[in-house]
């Protein structure tokens, strides 16, 4: 019993002298003193950082950080999962990496993990700000949707940040390089001026514990990534670790550009005082990162304008948790910190009281804590046991929030896995600064002794990750409020391929309308290019949105199209470049891909004989333009344009020539001339005229060079000859689209960037033949809204075909496309569902433009309406319904988790109650690996009255908007339903009354509702 006494005793005296040590001045609680300067080597293993990344202690100890931004995919965190993509394979991959360095003392490593609600507001502010730049630059009056994304998601935005502190310690060297650097050192200090206050990196600089930090960072770091199926790492320079330590004491009062000075920075500043040079050099870190004034009261700590309170965990878990649980615990509300440190030795810590419970193991009060450290002895054979502390922080305004914050979290944190905790400090400023990142190599007062894989399991190692954090321009967020930041067609991907299944209702137009409304938010100068094809008018929204918010005379930049399959919306099929003779390749494959889909048999989805049928059309394509473009190009003749009449009479054109140079003048040559007179409109009206058109393209079917070559081949399955049948097919498409031919009526001013086609008046029905309708009018919808988003990439031959004089107006072009990225979104794909050709057109279009900087977008409502070569193409999945069948395809194809899928089965669809948002689970596949998680699409009243597409929705905004305009009529929806729905209402009321039109009455009853603020 003496010795089990004797025990305590000791213990509680190493106890009380780490817990009430104190130091004498706050500014000696920071162990930091310099950096370690970049070498050559350096910079060659890691080229993007221009500051140094180590720093070093007053002990000589070695310091860099890396930030985590997360978990590339959610792993499973069942305890009986261990296969790839479960938190115990990277806990195991982490444990086995580390085994070897700690069964040696030397490193330590420092996890910081921190939440703060009150600055969410702050992240979606920082990732606005470049937009709303924009938007001044471009001149598009959309700040207000701007800034309601601030006031809408900054309730459900919580800042989330964590760091991995890697120490290194001069035990790691031998005595003798230890010694040698002693001596160096001591040599140097007699010859080098004093400097009693600023950096002396000299004196820390030692190449050994350089080599040995290095290698194991490296370690930690290929642990930690775990081969792309782990953790997003970052090293962080020192700079920005000295910011983060600064931010930590004084977080509302730290300039967000701040950062400690370096000897590769500094500047001199102020006087020489006596023979002390300090003035000449940066000053030391810890004088830079801690000069904040910290007072106490009890056990709480007063410092830059907030108060802390921290709590120790004195017993680790008994029932281990994962950390997520931890999270789940403490409210969104509540802010706070925990750091976690790791260090090798636990039974060399514990080889006292081993040797003491050895020889009192008889004694029966003992005996339980004899078996204890034996158990562990027997664990250290096989897996290193550690010294782990583990402090945690909180803080408010004032004493009395940050007392009930700090109450919270001690319950929180005792109810994880039943912790034993303390909230006691003989120095509360020691137990503060044990909290806060990198700043002391010092750890909690309260060692606790867990095997090396018990440790890591406690680590936040399971939390989202965004490669695109503070870089993004889409702002989502997990289920518990984590900021997870999206780059549109950034070049994190190699491509930009966005598939977005998803049943009606539940909210995929408005994610899809957002996602463009987004990209224009981020335009440096001009609008961006958006070809937007849909069914239904839901990116008519879009575009009224845009077009409200250009001035009146740049209205045209952004423009809807409802097409309709009459003369009047006329568009050739064979329109080539303006000033050119004949097809340029990228308009040639679009002649060639819409002529085979005329050629398509529905019952198989493919041209008959699809690779003779190419085949001839390419050959048709060639003799109609040489035929027309060459040898009989077509005659001008008076009364057929207009416009092109009136430019030659007003231009004095007309009068240059006589009635016989008139009657054999070509079409091209009247374009040429008012080219060169100025008058583009009507030359543009000369030049389709030049054009083919379907019914000549088809009667050249009978050419001699044709039916040499192709005129036995029959059709498969039948004795019907291939060119009859071609012949049949392209004039039943003659009979069929009136709109692809003729002469172009319709014309598309040059200087637009925002085309929506909508298919809704031209689309087929549900069996193959209007399936296949519907597809060739997605083909020639994507052409009429993006057809030359491809050019910059064929700039030689354009210029090859064209004629000089074109030049200035091609190039133009080109060099506006080649700037930025174009997007093309594809809306309603169900539609073709089935015509196997359409869908490889789209696939091959896709695959093709990934060189083009174009962002493709497909949209439909089932994931099993895309062909697997689509699915297996697409880098980016938006998915906000799936059937349980689609299981295997996003696991196997996507390597997304299958917990996680069906986990998202099992979530309400739709737009939450409490206004969180839409549920989505989103896929990205970027350089670096695979990003999946379940994330909330959170959008304002404003834009959802803008974007959305339901039936009633739609309906009630047509008609306030014919009343009073559209941005009056967003506003005063938004004002009356926050929600962006009237739905519920409409259909309760259509229930209830007795009317006729219930939704012109509730847009009469809202504009009698405004009064005189209309």
């Amino acid at each position: 019993m003496n010795i089990n006494r004797l025990i305590f005793t000791i213990e509680d005296c190493l106890n009380t002298l780490s817990r009430f040590s104190v130091a004498s001045s706050f500014v000696e609680y920071c162990d930091l003193r310099t950096v370690i300067g970049l070498d050559r080597q350096d910079r060659e293993r890691r080229p993007w950082l221009n500051s140094p990344y180590i720093a070093a202690t007053k002990r000589g100890e070695y310091l860099s950080v890396f930030e985590v931004s997360g978990a590339f995919r959610e792993m499973d965190e069942a305890s009986d999962q261990t296969g790839s993509g479960s938190l115990e394979s990277l806990i195991t991959s982490m444990s086995d990496s580390l085994n070897t360095a700690y069964k040696n003392s030397g490193h330590k490593i420092s996890c910081v993990f921190e939440r703060d609600p009150e600055m969410g507001k702050e992240e979606i502010e920082d990732m606005v700000a470049p937009q709303k730049r924009s938007l001044a630059n471009t001149g598009i009056q959309l700040q207000d949707v701007v800034d309601e994304k601030v006031t809408t998601l900054s309730p459900w935005l919580v800042r989330e940040r964590c760091w991995l502190a890697i120490w290194s310690g001069p035990d790691l060297i031998s005595n003798s390089d230890r010694t040698a650097h002693d001596e160096l050192v001591r040599r140097l200090a007699e010859r080098v001026p004093k400097a009693r206050f600023a950096q002396s990196p000299w004196q820390w600089t030692l190449s050994a514990l350089k080599i040995r930090h290095e290698a194991f960072l490296d370690n930690v770091e290929q642990a930690l990534r775990h081969s792309s199926d782990g953790l997003i790492l970052r090293l962080l320079d020192i700079h920005e670790v000295g910011r983060e330590i600064r931010r930590q004491t004084e977080r509302h009062s730290t300039p967000r550009n701040w950062q400690p000075h370096l000897p590769e920075d500094a500047q001199p500043a102020g006087y020489r005082w006596t023979d002390d040079e300090s003035v000449l050099h940066a000053p030391s870190l810890h004088l830079q990162l801690f000069n904040t004034q910290v007072t106490t009261q009890g056990n709480l700590v007063q410092a830059g304008g907030l108060w802390h309170g921290m709590v120790s965990i004195t017993l680790p878990p008994q029932n281990l948790q994962t950390f997520n649980e931890l999270v789940r615990a403490v409210p969104r509300a509540v802010p706070w910190r925990i750091r976690m440190d790791l260090m090798p030795g636990g039974m060399k810590a514990l080889n006292l009281k081993k040797t003491l419970l050895t020889y009192s193991s008889f004694i029966s009060a003992v005996r339980p804590m004899y078996e204890s450290v034996m158990t562990l002895a027997a664990t250290d054979e096989k897996e290193p046991v550690c010294i782990m502390t583990i402090m945690a922080s909180t803080w408010g305004k004032t004493r009395e929030i940050c007392a009930r914050n700090q109450a919270i979290l001690k319950s929180a944190i005792e109810g994880w896995g039943v912790c034993g905790t303390t909230t006691t400090f003989g120095d509360p400023r020691r137990a503060w600064v044990n909290t806060i990142l990198a700043a002391s190599g010092g750890s909690g007062p309260v060692p606790l002794y867990p095997p090396l894989s018990h440790a890591i399991s406690l680590f936040p190692l399971n939390r989202a990750g965004s490669v695109w954090r503070g870089k993004g321009n889409l702002m989502l967020h997990t289920e518990d409020g984590s900021a997870f930041e999206v780059g549109l067609a950034s070049s994190q991907q190699n491509k930009h391929t966005e598939l977005a299944p998803g049943d009606p209702g539940l909210g995929k137009s408005v994610l899809i309308n957002t996602l463009s409304e987004i990209q224009i938010s981020s335009a440096q100068k001009n609008l961006p290019f958006i070809a937007y094809i849909d069914k239904g008018y839901s990116a008519q929204g879009l575009v009224q949105l845009i077009r409200d918010s250009l001035p009146q005379e740049r209205k045209d930049e952004a423009v809807g199209i409802i097409l309709s399959n009459d003369p009047d919306y006329t568009r050739n099929l064979f329109d080539v470049m303006y000033g050119a003779k004949k097809p340029i390749t990228p308009e040639k494959n679009f002649m060639s891909s819409v002529l085979c889909a005329l050629c398509v048999d529905t019952g198989t989805g493919q041209p008959c004989n699809p690779g003779d049928t190419r085949q001839i059309i390419n050959q048709l394509i060639e003799l109609a333009f040489k035929e027309y473009g060459e040898n009989n190009p077509r005659l001008y003749r008076a009364s057929t344009e207009e416009l092109v009449d009136s430019a030659l009479q007003d231009s004095g054109l007309y009068e240059k020539h006589d009635a016989a140079w008139w009657a054999r003048s070509t079409w091209f040559e009247v374009r040429d001339m008012l080219h060169n007179a100025g008058y583009i409109m009507a030359a543009q009206r000369a030049h389709y005229q030049a054009m083919p058109q379907l019914p000549e393209v088809s009667s050249m079917l009978g050419h001699t060079s044709l039916r040499d070559v192709f005129g036995t081949v029959q059709r498969d399955g039948s004795n019907e000859l291939l060119l009859d049948y071609i012949r049949r097919a392209l004039e039943q498409g003659h009979n069929d689209y009136p709109m692809i031919s003729g002469y172009t009526r319709f014309m598309i001013n040059p200087e637009t960037r925002v085309i929506a086609v909508d298919l809704n008046n031209v689309a087929g029905d549900k069996t193959p033949a209007g399936r296949l309708k519907t597809g060739i009018m997605y083909l020639l919808a994507g052409q009429i809204a993006g057809g030359d988003f491809t050019l910059p990439q064929y700039r030689d031959e354009v210029l090859k075909q064209l004629p000089r004089e074109y030049h200035e107006i091609a190039l133009k072009r080109i060099n506006q496309l080649d700037q930025e990225v174009k997007t093309k979104v594809y809306d309603e794909l169900h539609n073709a569902r089935g015509i196997d050709f359409i869908w490889e057109n789209l696939d091959t279009q896709e695959r093709e433009q990934r060189k083009f900087a174009i962002r493709t977008v497909l949209s439909t409502q089932y994931l099993r309406d895309y062909p697997e070569s689509v699915l297996k193409s697409a880098n980016t999945l938006w998915l906000l319904r799936y059937k349980p069948e689609d299981i295997p395809v996003l696991r196997d194809n996507f390597n997304v988790p299958e917990f996680m899928l069906k986990r998202f089965l099992k979530m309400p669809e739709g737009p939450a109650p409490d206004g969180s948002g839409v549920p989505v689970l989103g896929v990205f596949r970027v350089k670096s690996g695979t990003l999946a998680r379940i994330l909330k699409f959170t959008v304002g009243p404003l834009e959802l009255w803008a974007l959305n597409s339901s039936p009633k929705d739609s309906a009630l905004r047509k008609t306030l908007t014919n009343k009073l305009g559209s941005v009056r009529a967003r506003k005063i929806l938004a004002e009356n339903f926050p929600r962006g729905s009237a739905t519920s209402l409409i259909e309760h009321r259509a229930g209830q009354h007795n009317s006729d039109n219930v939704i012109e009455e509730l847009a009469s009853e809202l504009i009698r509702k405004q009064g005189y603020n209309l």
